[in-house]
């Protein structure tokens, strides 16, 4: 469902991430992303006190691809989120809808929370291979009960850097977590 509830209004995107990191980690906890990333993905797990674990895409002539193998291997106990950006800066990787049922199969085995950040979702040249215009979502292959936190802005699809606004699509029961 994307009802109101599932959706906090923030200071920014940086504020998203913060907060949805704050919201399913602890210090120590592990969050699995995938590298090369954003450098302020890394930056944001370390100051939410958890431990950061990149998971290198391959390149190759195709373009960057995840391994789904090398994703599973980097779980650990300790592990409680994949931090998932794609479209991903700076690679331009773009997940497929079959990339993010793996991933998001492989959380619900493992019981992690999924950060999606979708900034860049909007950011498609390939008409033939995404026909939506957009890239692929976990919006479009999640059930309404899956751990999955959307963080957005407006700064990058809507080009409106310097407006300080983002915005949270969490589960309804994460609503009392990010107003305090």
């Amino acid at each position: 469902a994307r009802d109101a509830e599932r959706f906090f209004v923030t200071g920014s995107g940086m504020q998203a991430i913060q907060l949805a990191l704050q919201a399913t980690v602890q210090p120590g906890d592990e969050v699995v992303m995938l590298t090369p990333c954003w450098p302020n993905i890394h930056a944001g797990t370390q100051v939410a006190g958890a431990v950061p674990v990149h998971v290198e895409l391959d390149f190759s002539a195709n373009g960057w691809s995840l391994d789904m193998n090398r994703l599973a291997e980097a779980i650990t106990p300790r592990s409680k989120a994949l931090f998932i950006h794609t479209p991903a800066n700076p690679t331009g990787f773009t997940a497929s809808e079959d990339d993010l049922r793996a991933v998001l199969d492989l959380a619900r085995k493992h019981g992690l929370w999924i950060i999606a950040d979708e900034v860049c979702h909007r950011f498609i040249y390939d008409e033939q291979r995404f026909p939506k215009g957009r890239a692929p979502s976990f919006f479009d292959v999640m059930a309404p009960d899956d751990q999955v936190i959307f963080v957005n802005t407006m700064s990058k699809n809507w080009a409106m850097t310097g407006w300080r606004c983002g915005w949270i699509a969490a589960p309804p029961k994460l609503g009392q977590v990010f107003e305090n």
